[in-house]
């Protein structure tokens, strides 16, 4: 079974090589299987059902993970059945197994937090990597895999400085550089190795930034400055930074790099200043049209 899942590994990240797909994936099949303690052949869709009961009794996973979980088992089969006619059939059934959920808003970061957090900051090299989410609304992934050709920091006159980065999918979009960051980066271009490889975040000998290293480094901090932030709140907060601005929905759509409109939708809601802003100025012309403020009785 481990050839098979090690292979499963290896095609996943055939197709995806930007991706940690690969790894979440494989770690969740092993998960699956030490659970299960069955061969891959003898896992039936009843099987399933129980280890859906395990994550949910037991384990107390939300939606979310069970369903990730699900679905590295189903890609599994999948990959099964492109190897050999003879592959056993998938197990996991969507309509029967997948576990509905809700959308739950995006959590921000408080402001105070974030302060905080950068006071205790004293890297450049991580400055410049938590500014570049929280400024540009960049995944950690996004960041793990900027290499110095993805920069452009001098434009023309009348442009903004830049980054061309790789999302999802491999989908490609431009972020633009605030002052700030722009700063800090430039600090950083000046005292980042002079190493052959061309990833921008490097470690001390050279090697590209790993993902895990930055999540790591940003609990450290957290911990010193007694927050509690994670990677993918920078973006977050970036996202309801924008919308407080009044920035069009349809822009924060392509700065965050959003397949669909309504995943930015949801960030209308986590600006309750900006609801309430424009709920008053409705509500105004509501009164205004029609008045209803005389005292009962008269």
């Amino acid at each position: 079974m481990a050839i098979q899942i090690e292979r499963f590994k290896n095609w996943l990240l055939r197709r995806s090589p930007h991706s940690a797909t690969h790894i979440h994936y494989a770690r969740d099949v092993a998960l699956f299987f030490r659970w299960a303690k069955k061969p891959i052949s003898d896992i039936t869709l009843f099987d399933i059902d129980a280890y859906i009961a395990h994550c949910q009794d037991e384990l107390d996973h939300v939606p979310a993970t069970i369903n990730r979980r699900l679905a590295a088992v189903r890609s599994l089969y999948e990959f099964l059945g492109l190897e050999s006619d003879d592959a056993p059939p998938n197990p996991v059934i969507p309509k029967r197994h997948f576990v509905k959920q809700g959308r739950p808003l995006p959590r921000d970061a408080k402001e105070d937090d974030i302060e905080r957090l950068f006071a205790v900051i004293r890297s450049t090299r991580d400055r410049a990597i938590f500014l570049l989410m929280l400024r540009c609304g960049l995944r950690v992934g996004e960041v793990h895999a900027l290499s110095l050709n993805n920069l452009y920091l001098q434009p023309s006159p009348g442009s903004l400085p830049r980054l061309r980065v790789v999302g999802k999918q491999h989908n490609e979009r431009v972020v633009f550089v605030s002052n700030d960051a722009l700063t800090v980066l430039q600090r950083w271009l000046a005292e980042r190795p002079r190493v052959a490889s061309d990833a921008l975040f490097v470690t001390s000998s050279g090697s590209r930034l790993k993902v895990n290293s930055i999540q790591v480094a940003l609990i450290r901090y957290c911990r010193k400055a007694g927050v509690h932030i994670s990677c993918h709140q920078f973006r977050h907060t970036f996202g309801r930074h924008l919308v407080e601005a009044d920035v069009p929905i349809t822009t924060i759509q392509r700065l965050l790099g959003h397949a669909h409109y309504s995943t930015t939708e949801r960030y209308l809601h986590v600006s309750p200043n900006k609801l309430q802003a424009d709920y008053e100025a409705a509500i105004d012309q509501v009164c205004q049209r029609l008045s209803l403020d005389e005292e009962v009785g008269q």
